[in-house]
């Protein structure tokens, strides 16, 4: 059962790994390159796990030893294809490369004890200190792994509080599925780090399958929620220049530093947002920006960024999302709007998800919509 469940990660990793590398129009460029070949990795850590466990190889080949320095690559190049999910347009940096520095000084010793030791054949004491070092270098790998995962984790945390600054409906854009193989990715690393302490698939073979199992799930996981998610628009350059600005400024407010505008022209400014708001209703629009708003107003989105976090104390995603509230309460109030279902009336205020909807309407109002329409209609 072991074997046939080795088989299927393996099969089911290649296959995905296919799918990525071949699938241009889900993730482009630099993105779809790495997450592809963090696919691969694991297709050739499991491989190569398939080869000792059917006793293919009976003995120890350089082949098997390349496929186990894929053990010290996969963390960093997971790493990178969560980097360029958040920054599709870095560039690589030198330093970037230190990050498998450990992996190619792995090669080197391995093409170094292949030369020492040519001729020489193993005695008893080489294959217990064998056993031993590879037993600290499975530390070293899940000690890697779990790194590698709690910086990715982080990434996407801040990616994922850096779009309340600048969009409205975050669903389309946001990483939450990345976030969960993040979680996924750690979970089996946990259970490798068991095996290791305890040699527990060593001596219990329920906890060999029960691993097994856990990791052809995990993997499958992965291929939904990759093959899922759908293409991530990206903003043009200009807009990344400005997001970047807005970054800065909202890290800088935060810290109570300089001031974008005077206090007498954020007022006369939030007046005339105020204005806007009410009379024009650019909230309706699902797919508002702060750079659209900010184009509506002639003042440049670093302005109206700033507006908005000090006039209001709020970000974009709240400010946009509480008029769409009090529009949505208006219009469960209106007899003439009866004939739309809540989940209508979320559309037409600017929502695009019901979940979404109820949740920010239960944070405003600490009802659902349903109690709220409840409530009033009694």
């Amino acid at each position: 059962m072991d074997q046939l469940i080795s088989f299927f990660v393996a099969g089911t990793t290649l296959l995905l790994a296919f799918l990525i590398f071949a699938n241009n129009n889900q993730l482009s460029g630099r993105v779809h390159l790495w997450f592809g070949s963090f696919i691969l990795c694991i297709f050739f850590i499991q491989f190569n796990d398939l080869l000792e466990k059917t006793g293919f190889l009976k003995t120890r080949m350089f082949i098997t030893d390349v496929l186990g320095l894929v053990d010290f690559i996969v963390a960093p190049v997971f790493y990178f294809s969560v980097i360029y999910f958040v920054r599709p347009n870095r560039k690589w940096r030198v330093k970037d490369n230190f990050h498998f520095a450990f992996a190619f000084v792995m090669l080197l010793l391995l093409l170094l004890s292949l030369l020492i030791n040519v001729n020489h054949h193993p005695t008893a004491a080489d294959k217990e200190n064998e056993s031993i070092v590879i037993t600290v270098f499975n530390f070293i790998f899940c000690f890697q792994v779990i790194s590698y995962c709690i910086m990715s984790y982080r990434a996407i945390n801040i990616y994922q509080k850096n779009l309340f600054l600048y969009a409205s409906n975050i669903d389309a854009i946001n990483l939450k599925w990345l976030q969960k193989v993040v979680i996924c990715v750690l979970l089996i690393t946990g259970l490798w780090l068991i095996d290791i302490v305890f040699t527990l698939a060593k001596t219990n073979i329920l906890f060999d399958h029960f691993a097994s199992l856990i990791y052809l799930v995990g993997i499958f996981f992965i291929a939904y929620s990759s093959l899922k998610q759908k293409e991530i628009l990206q903003p043009d350059q200009q807009e990344k220049i400005e997001i970047d600005s807005i970054i800065i400024q909202a890290s800088s407010l935060e810290n109570n530093q300089k001031k974008v505008i005077s206090d007498i022209a954020l007022q006369e400014m939030k007046s005339i947002l105020i204005q806007i708001m009410d009379d024009k209703k650019p909230f309706l629009d699902p797919e508002l920006s702060l750079f659209k708003l900010s184009s509506q107003l002639d003042v440049s989105s670093h302005q109206l960024s700033y507006i908005i976090n000090k006039g209001f104390d709020e970000n974009f995603y709240q400010f946009i999302n509480r008029y769409r509230i009090e529009e949505a309460k208006k219009k469960i109030l209106d007899p003439k709007m009866q004939h739309l279902s809540l989940i209508g009336i979320a559309f037409e205020v600017g929502f695009n998800s019901k979940t979404v909807f109820n949740t920010t309407f239960k944070k405003s109002t600490s009802q659902t919509p349903s109690e709220f329409k409840k409530a009033t209609t009694a």
